[in-house]
């Protein structure tokens, strides 16, 4: 099973992925649901839940994500990336003629061919 590719919008910190954990346990053991962190929608769900909630450090919890996720949700869109090599950036290599060149020796099991 492949897992999608974080997207500017739903990038996880460290952070906000262990506060997201500690509430989605909070909020089984309060309202008996699961919040599958996979879903797209599961901080908006995650923040709903510790609206209602009873547990004053759930509602809390609810309150601190809703920020991180409000400093989180500005992201620029960058720029495409040049591509890079082992932290390197890679140039374009020169592209060979289309047509062979007479130039060109093959060499197959120590023979010279075409």
């Amino acid at each position: 099973m492949q897992t999608p590719r974080p997207t500017p919008g739903n990038e996880l910190s460290r952070e906000r992925i262990r506060l997201m954990l500690m509430m989605r346990r909070m909020v089984r053991e309060e309202f008996g649901v699961t919040v599958l962190l996979s879903e797209t929608d599961a901080t908006e769900e995650l923040i709903a839940f510790a609206a209602r909630a009873r547990n004053t450090l759930l509602r809390q919890m609810g309150r601190e994500l809703e920020s991180l996720t409000a400093t989180e949700a500005v992201p620029e869109p960058a720029a495409p990336a040049a591509p890079r090599y082992r932290g390197a950036p890679v140039t374009a290599a020169a592209q060979a003629p289309e047509g062979k060149s007479a130039d060109v020796r093959r060499i197959y099991r120590g023979q010279v061919i075409g």
